[in-house]
């Protein structure tokens, strides 16, 4: 890395410390990337998503340091590691999570730039690189890897009356709302975290959904993991529980002290206080927003090595990588696609690939996706 005229010059700079920005940086690294090649940009700090989960969220996969027997940990973001050899828990905390990823960055030693915003991306032109502001830090990179993740754009548009209602990724601990009924709206994994936190907390709960968790696939990105079905189960003969699984969401308006919740076909609940908004995130990429193009259902396009189809050596990792049928939400499914874009950079930088095999024995190197929309249990 060099100073010429205040720009900093380097070869890849990957935005966002979470699991898919760090699972590629700590791919580079051991691919042979020389420190000065490599500038990991956050926004925040390293696991941020993760350190503002409420305090009560957990991974709803399960965790286990199972290396020995050649089975990774679903969780890790490298072959080698596991979050629960810490932790000593099977559904680690944000919190907990987060400090794993800081192992991670410290055992690669992986150069991250704390509490720094990604401003503006231009393209130099063909062949050129790029120029990125980030504060008061002028870069210049030939590749860039977008890992921002998607908790910092928080779904409040879904539906007319949603800025009346809390996000569920803006509470911090659930046990300071104060004591009463609520209505927790979306009935997905984040719903029924909520719920389950609320009741725990002494709270009465109306949980809205509008189909029930039910889904006619197999794929864990559109149907509840076992952990959450599990948890909604235990709720479904408590008392202070109520849930309508084919209730969809118009209107949320304010009523005297409380609110009503009204469905599309004229049903309204009462809430005493503000429902709390479980729908999701949206897409958002940030100052690389223009450099990709974007299907109908609003995912943007990528190549086999999750390139942007309109402007070369800019990738996307991460919850937002979508290759039709299949959504890579979580982390042990985008993790198998840490190899594309640092295959692409490897062969420009002459890196060493041979890690790979060792990827692909751990399941962490996926690259037909066929398998994904075929993979079914009968049992």
């Amino acid at each position: 890395m060099s100073n010429e005229n205040q720009i900093t010059k380097t070869e890849v700079v990957i935005v966002g410390a979470g699991p898919a920005g760090l699972g590629c940086a700590a791919l580079l690294k051991q691919m042979g990337i020389e420190d000065q090649e490599l500038i990991v940009l956050e926004r925040g700090e390293i696991g941020e998503s993760f350190l503002r989960w409420p305090k009560d969220m957990r991974l709803i996969t399960p965790s286990f340091p199972s290396n020995g027997y050649h089975q990774t940990d679903l969780n890790a973001i490298t072959p080698d590691t596991s979050p629960a050899f810490n932790a000593g828990k099977e559904h680690l905390s944000g919190e907990e999570y987060a400090k794993y990823l800081s192992m991670v960055v410290n055992h690669y030693k992986i150069h991250v730039t704390t509490n720094t915003e990604l401003e503006t991306v231009t393209s130099r032109g063909p062949g050129k690189g790029f120029e990125l502001t980030a504060g008061e830090r002028t870069i210049h990179c030939k590749f860039l890897i977008w890992a921002g993740g998607e908790f910092q754009s928080p779904n409040t548009t879904g539906f007319t009356g949603a800025d009346l209602c809390i996000h569920n990724a803006m509470v911090k601990e659930w046990q300071t709302l104060e004591k009463g009924h609520y209505v927790v709206i979306g009935g997905y994994e984040s719903g029924v975290d909520a719920t389950f936190n609320l009741v725990t907390h002494g709270n009465k709960v109306t949980l809205l959904d509008l189909n029930g968790g039910a889904q006619d696939t197999f794929d864990p990105s559109r149907v509840l993991s076992p952990y959450t079905a599990e948890r909604l189960s235990t709720m479904s003969n408590a008392q202070g529980v109520e849930y309508d699984d084919n209730f969809e969401v118009s209107n949320v308006f304010k009523q005297g002290d409380g609110y009503i919740v009204q469905s599309t076909d004229g049903k309204e609940v009462f809430s005493q206080y503000p429902p709390i908004n479980c729908t999701g995130f949206n897409i958002d990429l940030g100052p690389v927003t223009d450099f990709f193009v974007y299907q109908d259902n609003g995912y943007p396009w990528v190549s086999p090595f999750d390139e942007s189809t309109k402007i070369r050596n800019v990738f996307l990792a991460g919850p937002r990588l979508y290759h039709d049928p299949t959504l890579l939400c979580f982390i042990y499914k985008f993790r198998g696609r840490f190899a594309a874009p640092c295959a692409v950079i490897a062969s420009e930088l002459e890196l060493d690939t041979s890690i790979f095999k060792h990827y692909q024995q751990a399941g962490m190197l996926l690259q037909e996706l066929d398998c994904c929309k075929e993979q079914e249990c009968f049992c």
